[in-house]
C-alpha cells in the first residue's frame, strides 16, 4: 500500500509529470502571446500606413508586407492548434481570435487594397474604419481573453499540484508510522525523493509567478515602444508632409482654384491622419503616465471617460503627484482603466466617484458608481477575465483587490497596496 501511494505521488507531482506539463504548456502559451505573435497590430499598422500612400511602388511593397503578415499568422495558428489539447483554450483560439483575424485579412485583401489601387482613398478609409477596425478590436480582446485563461489554468495547476503534494505527503506519513520498523529505510528514501520533487515543483511555481510579472512588464514596454515609434516616426513624417503641402499651396498661382482646393483637401486629410496617429499612440500607452505621473494620468482618464460616456466623474486626488516606481503606477492606472471600462459596459450608472490616497504607507484606490450594482453571488459565480486581470495585477504588487456591490445601489472597487515601492 505504501509503495503504491508513493509511486502514484511521484508520477503525479514529478517535474515531467502530467500536472507540471499542463503548467508548462499554459506558461509557454502566455509567454508567446506577449507581445502576441498572432496579434493583428503589425497588419493594422501596415494597412493604416498604406492608406496614406499614393505611390504605386510603395503600395506594392506594403501589399507584400501584408501578405507576409498573413502567412506568419496562419503558420503560428496552425502550430498552436497542434500543440494545445482539446478544451476551452483551443475553442477560444479557433473562435473569435482566429475568425476575426481571418475576416480582417479577407476585407483588407478583397476590399481595402483594391480601393487603394484604384485611388479611391475615401472609400478605402471608410472600409478601414467601419469594417476592419471592429475586427481588429475583436481579435485583440480575444487574445487578451486567451492570455487570461491560460494564466488562470496555470494557476489552477499550481493549486492542484500543491494539494496533491499535501495529500500524498499526509497519507505516506500515516502509513509510514504503521510500517516504520519494517520499512523505515524505504520510507526515508522515498521521502527524500518526494521532498526533492516538491522543491523543484515549488521552484517552478516561483518561476511561473515571476513569468507572469515579467509578461505584464514586457507588454507595457512593448506598448510604450510602439506608442513612441508611432508618435515620433509617423507623426513627424506626416507633419513634414503637411508643411510641404502648405508650401506648395502658397506657390500655386491664384487662378488655379481647383488645384488649390485639392491641395487644401490633402492638407485636411493629413491633419486627420495626424490626429489618428496621436489617438492610436495614446491608446497604446498614455505618455502622460511617464511624463506627469499617476495622479495626472488618472485625472486625464477620468475626463476622457466623462467626454466619451457622458457620465459625471468626480475625482478625489492628492494635490501633488505620488512618487512610486513605474510598475506600481502602471498597474494602478490599468486597474482604474479596466474599472471605468466595466462601468461603461455594464453599470448603467450616472455618476462615478474615484479616490486615490496614501495613508500609513498604504496606497489605496477606490472607485464607486451609482449604477445597477452586482450581487456577491454573481461575483462568486462569474469568472470575468477583466476582473481576474485586475486581481492579478494587485497580487503581483503584494496587495489585494475587493469588489462589493448591491443590486440597484451601485458597485465599489477597492485596491490596496501595502508598503508600495516609492522612488526618490
Amino acid at each position: 500500500m505504501f509503495a503504491a501511494v508513493s509511486f502514484l505521488a511521484l508520477t503525479q507531482i514529478a517535474v515531467n509529470g502530467p500536472i507540471y506539463q499542463q503548467i508548462s504548456l499554459s506558461a509557454s502559451l502566455v509567454s508567446d502571446y506577449v507581445p502576441p505573435s498572432e496579434s493583428l497590430l503589425p497588419a493594422a499598422l501596415i494597412c493604416n500606413t498604406m492608406g496614406e500612400s499614393s505611390d504605386m511602388a510603395e503600395l506594392s511593397r506594403y501589399i507584400d508586407q501584408l501578405h507576409t503578415a498573413r502567412k506568419q499568422f496562419d503558420r503560428k495558428y496552425e502550430e498552436y492548434t497542434h500543440r494545445v489539447p482539446v478544451g476551452k483554450l483551443k475553442d477560444m483560439m479557433s473562435g473569435t481570435a482566429y475568425l476575426a483575424a481571418e475576416q480582417y485579412f479577407q476585407v483588407a485583401e478583397q476590399d481595402y487594397v483594391p480601393l487603394l489601387l484604384k485611388g479611391d482613398r475615401e472609400d478605402a478609409k471608410n472600409v478601414l474604419l467601419s469594417r476592419m477596425r471592429p475586427l481588429y478590436e475583436a481579435h485583440a480582446a480575444a487574445v487578451d481573453q486567451i492570455v487570461a485563461v491560460a494564466t488562470q489554468e496555470a494557476r489552477d495547476g499550481e493549486v492542484l499540484a500543491a494539494s496533491k503534494v499535501r495529500l500524498y505527503t499526509s497519507v505516506m506519513a500515516g502509513v509510514g508510522i504503521v510500517i516504520l520498523l519494517a520499512g523505515g529505510l524505504l520510507s526515508f528514501s522515498l521521502a527524500q525523493r518526494i521532498s526533492k520533487q516538491t522543491e523543484e515543483l515549488q521552484r517552478s511555481f516561483d518561476e511561473l509567478r515571476a513569468l507572469a510579472a515579467r509578461l505584464q512588464s514586457v507588454r507595457e514596454d512593448e506598448r510604450k515602444r510602439l506608442a513612441r515609434e508611432i508618435h515620433d516616426q509617423l507623426g513627424q513624417t506626416l507633419t513634414a508632409i503637411k508643411l510641404d503641402v502648405k508650401s506648395l499651396v502658397r506657390e500655386f498661382p491664384e487662378n488655379l482654384g481647383q488645384t488649390s482646393a485639392r491641395a487644401l483637401s490633402i492638407t485636411k486629410l493629413v491633419d486627420e491622419t495626424i490626429q489618428s496617429v496621436r489617438r492610436i499612440a495614446t491608446e497604446l500607452r498614455p505618455g502622460i503616465l511617464d511624463d506627469l505621473g499617476l495622479v495626472a494620468t488618472i485625472e486625464w482618464a477620468g475626463e476622457e471617460f466623462r467626454i466619451r460616456t457622458g457620465m459625471n466623474c468626480l475625482l478625489d486626488l492628492p494635490a501633488d503627484d505620488i512618487t512610486m516606481d513605474a510598475e506600481t503606477s502602471t498597474a494602478i492606472f490599468r486597474i482604474f482603466q479596466e474599472t471605468l471600462t466595466n462601468i461603461a459596459r455594464h453599470a448603467d450608472a450616472k455618476e462615478v466617484k474615484a479616490r486615490l490616497t496614501v495613508e500609513d504607507g498604504t496606497l489605496t484606490l477606490e472607485v464607486h458608481d451609482n449604477g445597477r450594482g452586482i450581487s456577491q453571488d454573481a461575483l462568486e459565480k462569474g469568472r470575468s477575465l477583466g476582473i481576474l486581470g485586475m486581481k492579478e495585477r494587485a497580487t503581483m504588487l503584494g496587495g489585494d483587490l475587493t469588489i462589493t456591490g448591491n443590486p440597484g445601489k451601485g458597485t465599489a472597487v477597492r485596491v490596496r497596496i501595502p508598503q508600495f515601492s516609492r522612488v526618490a
